[in-house]
Order: C-alpha cells, then structure tokens, then sequence
C-alpha cells in the first residue's frame, strides 16, 4: 500500500510569546498551515508528535481554536493520530486530549485503562492496562506520551524495548530526547533517553519535544527506519532565531537555514520537509567599548532587519561605568518592528575569565557532578515545575536511598541490615512480567 502521511511536532497553541498578544495569532496561523498544507498534500493520515498545547490546562480561546483547525482535517476524513508532550499530560490520568477525542478530531495512542476499538485504533492488553496504537489499512502507529528518563529507564529495564516490537510497516512516535540529537539544544545535558535504547523494527521513528528540525537516516542510527525531530511550529526561543547579526570591528548577517521552521511530509517512508512562513526572528550581537559605540552600532543595522519582525539585541563589552538598556530602548522605537528587547553583557571592568575554556568547562570547575544532575532534573520552565516536581521528589529519593546503602556497605550495619531485610515480608511478584510495576504507577 502507497501512503502519504504528515509528521507535526509541538504547536504549543496557547502560548503568547514575551506575554505578547499577536504571538498567540503567531502560533496559531503557523499550526493552521501546516494542517492546510497535509490537507493539500493529500495525505492520508496525520501524526501530531506532542505539544500540541502550551500549557496542560490550556485556555477556553486556545481550545476552541484548536477544535477549528483540527475540525478541517475532520473533513476531509484525515485521521490525527496522537500523543501528549510534556506540556499536555497532567498528573491525572485524563488531559485535554480526552476531550478532542471524544469530539472525534484526533486519536490518542498511549497506555490507557480502558481499550479503544474503531476504524483507526485497536488495543493490546498489558497486565490490567491497555496499549492502545492507531491503524490506517495495513500501517500501524503505535507510541507513548512523554515520560522522564528515569520512568522510561527503571532498574536496568528499558520500558519501551519491553512493550514495543516494531514491524516493517509501522510507526513509533515519541515525544522525547535523545542524546545523539540533543547537541545545541537545551535537552544536551538533560536528555530522556540513548539512541542505543530505542527499539528497533520500525519503518519510521516519529519524534517531538526537540525544537529544532533533526535527521538522522536509518544508515546512520543502525535502526530500521529514519528518526526525524520536525522542531516545533514556531520558534520558542533565540536559539531558534531566523537570522543571526554579529556586529564586532565589522557587521556579518547571515539567514540561518537549520532554523527553518515547518513538518514533515513522508511518503512510503521517505521524509521531505515541507517550510512554513513565520515571523522573522533576529538574534543580535553589537560589541564595543563605549557607550557611544554601542549605540551607534545599534542605529545602524536598522537596514538589515525586516520590518513586522521579532529582535533581540545582546550588548556585550567593557565600558567604564557600564550601560544600561534603558538608554538604548528609543532608537528602535520607529523601527516598526513587532517586538525588541536587549540583553546587557556589558561589564564596568574586566571580569578574570578563561577565555580559552568553553561554558561547559567551567561549569564542570564549578558544579559536582550530582550537582549537574540534580539541574538537569529539574530542567523546564518555572510554571510548568509543579507539574514535574512529584516525579523529581521520587527520583531524588531514590538517589538517596541507594547512596544511603552505598555508605553502609563494609561497615557492620550491613550484616544488620541484611537480617533485618530478611525478615520482612517478601512482596507479591507482577502476575504478567516486570513491565506490570511500570503499568501500575501510570
């Protein structure tokens, strides 16, 4: 069977970006043509790879906003196959994705307590859960919301090699990190999983959650199938700026291509990146060694950025005195951008640094090693961290608990402790595998 399916990664509708109104339109109009782009495509299925939302409890607005622009798919009779990021899922069990399945317009795949039956979904019984995965004719799309490193990676046993067996003719889609795709992202240091711990088999790996477009060919990977990141919709942060200004001794522009933003159209297998217009995005740099320098600087790339765009200007050098952005906010008041801000990392003196060591060097000369894992845990924006921080308590008490037994081995609180364990009551084992005690917690 010739099929034609689009990949979509992390919408994040919902989001007003610098708490700017017009970048919730922004947000909105870049989901929009994606899904007019599949419809035109002619595509016969479409896989949403998480974060569709921004927020897990996402506003009335952004709700029916999304019903209207999945509703389009709906009519055309294009089934979304789906699963929830990191900012979709809640504790509990239920999510806003609930309610856009009853209403028809997606199908979420995942583990689920009660089985789903249909056109497009069929169910696997696992222990008292169910794996619920997405069918269109003979391909199959199975998945797995978002979980930590730490649920997916549980006392030596890989979760996802343990409920996933991948065929020729189907699809994995995650909403993870992998280390090997992760170099210049955020996810470098605080990656879910290794590209040795994904399970083979699959024709295609469709992955969210990194916001950045990635590839990695089947050649490559050693898996079965390409691994594709799409990125997000719309860019999220400076490192996924549009366009890149340095202006040092001399003024160097440059449009960077690997920021593109859009979705993957895949035919049989073979993926092609299809772009979306988004608002332009500039990412400055201006260096001097005076105040009148820097401003200087900053009036003149007025000719090198578009009008309507997104800039953030970073201030960097040694000034006596220093600066402050407030003075430097009125030459670009009449430059009819949508949005300008500065970063000031202008110092009144020299600060003793090794220039010659990377950020990452002297963050090793500072932070233990613990340390660095401790921040890589709890890695995610202050407004989201109490949607995670029962999983961080869990994770750091576990930590404890093993270096607790570290410190008494060879000491003659072990021998104690060995009897004591002896004689406590012995847990009933999983009635179907060790893959039950993961199913429970979920």
């Amino acid at each position: 069977m010739i099929m034609k399916f689009a990949h979509i990664a992390d919408p994040h509708l919902g989001r007003e970006q610098f708490q700017q109104p017009f970048r919730y339109r922004d947000y909105l109009e870049a989901f929009k043509q994606a899904i007019e782009r599949a419809i035109e495509e002619k595509v016969d299925f479409i896989l949403l790879a998480g974060d569709l939302f921004h927020v897990s409890k996402p506003s009335p607005r952004a709700i029916r906003d999304a019903v209207e622009v999945l509703g389009v798919a709906k009519k055309k009779d294009i089934p979304i196959f789906a699963i929830e990021g990191n900012h979709d899922k809640t504790i509990r069990e239920t999510s806003i994705y609930d309610l856009l399945e009853h209403l028809g317009l997606i199908y979420t795949i995942g583990i689920k307590k009660t089985p789903r039956e249909g056109e497009f979904q069929r169910s696997i019984k696992k222990g008292n859960l169910y794996l619920v995965y997405g069918v269109f004719g003979d391909i199959e799309i199975y998945g797995l919301r978002h979980n930590n490193r730490w649920q997916l990676i549980k006392n030596g046993q890989n979760i996802l090699k343990t409920l996933f067996k991948g065929r020729p003719n189907s699809i994995l889609m995650l909403h993870q990190a992998i280390d090997y795709l992760a170099e210049g992202t955020p996810y470098k240091d605080a990656f879910d999983l290794k590209l040795s711990e994904i399970p083979d088999g699959f024709g295609y790996y469709a992955l969210g959650h990194i916001h950045m477009k990635k590839e990695l060919k089947k050649g490559e990977s050693g898996l079965s199938g390409d691994i594709i990141y799409p990125g997000s919709l719309e860019r999220t942060e400076i490192r996924e700026a549009s366009h890149r200004i340095v202006y040092d001794r001399k003024l160097t522009l440059k449009k960077l291509e690997e920021n593109i933003k859009g979705f993957y159209i895949v035919e049989d297998f073979e993926p092609q990146f299809v772009e979306i217009n988004t608002r332009p995005f500039y990412n400055v740099l201006i260096k001097g060694n005076s105040k009148s320098e820097l401003k200087n600087k900053v009036s003149e790339i007025k000719n090198y950025v578009e009008r309507d765009s997104i800039v953030i200007i970073t201030l960097e050098g040694v000034v006596r005195g220093g600066v402050h952005v407030n003075e430097f906010y009125d030459l670009l008041k009449d430059w009819e951008l949508a949005y300008y801000n500065f970063n000031n990392r202008v110092s009144s003196e020299a600060i003793g640094v090794d220039p010659t060591k990377t950020v990452d060097e002297l963050l090793d000369e500072i932070l233990s090693d613990f340390e660095k894992e401790v921040f890589s845990q709890l890695v995610s924006e202050p407004k989201y961290f109490s949607e995670e921080l029962d999983n961080f308590v869990v994770w750091l008490m576990d930590k404890y608990k093993h270096s607790k037994i570290s410190e008494k081995k060879g000491s003659g609180e072990e021998k104690a402790e060995d009897e004591k364990e002896k004689s406590r009551p012995k847990p009933k084992p999983p009635k179907v595998g060790t893959i039950d005690a993961w199913l429970g917690m979920r």
